[in-house]
């Protein structure tokens, strides 16, 4: 997933060259983590509900667009999820703290992000979920891009 580990990457790329990286980069670091995770489940709802041979189809990339931030977030906290496996547990844990922070990080001028160790750990809380996201089992996987792309019902 070419667009997962290049994220990853070039969050660690903001961060190197000095001991005390400039906000701008910090902040660019945490926002990259973060979309590593997003682009590692929008894949996996895509390759596990249209295949990984159709990725040049609309229908993908239909799939893949269709992974909604807002909708992730409330799917993710519910405890039926979290529940599901221990894998998943960690990938919705790392979802929701890395919104968070990026939110903080995107949003809000005057937060002053903390040291450059922080979002070092942040980077390897989503590079840990991403890795995650790619053991799930074949069940595992359909259940998760169920969950995430279609509305729950009672």
């Amino acid at each position: 997933m070419f667009v997962v580990d290049d994220l990853i990457s070039r969050a660690r790329s903001s961060l190197s060259g000095t001991k005390r990286p400039k906000s701008i980069f910090l902040r660019r670091a945490v926002s990259d983590a973060y979309y590593s995770l997003f682009h590692a489940l929008a894949f996996l709802c895509a390759d596990t509900l249209v295949g990984v041979t159709k990725r040049s189809d609309a229908s993908w990339r239909r799939v893949y667009r269709s992974l909604e931030h807002g909708i992730a977030k409330t799917e993710l906290q519910r405890k039926e999820v979290r529940s599901l496996d221990a894998g998943i547990k960690l990938i919705a844990s790392a979802f929701l703290q890395l919104q968070e922070e990026r939110h903080y990080a995107d949003y809000d001028p005057v937060t002053r992000l903390r040291r450059r160790a922080d979002v070092e750990q942040l980077i390897r809380i989503a590079e840990a979920a991403n890795a995650e996201v790619k053991a799930l089992s074949e069940e595992l996987k359909v259940e998760l891009a169920t969950t995430l792309i279609f509305k729950s019902r009672p």
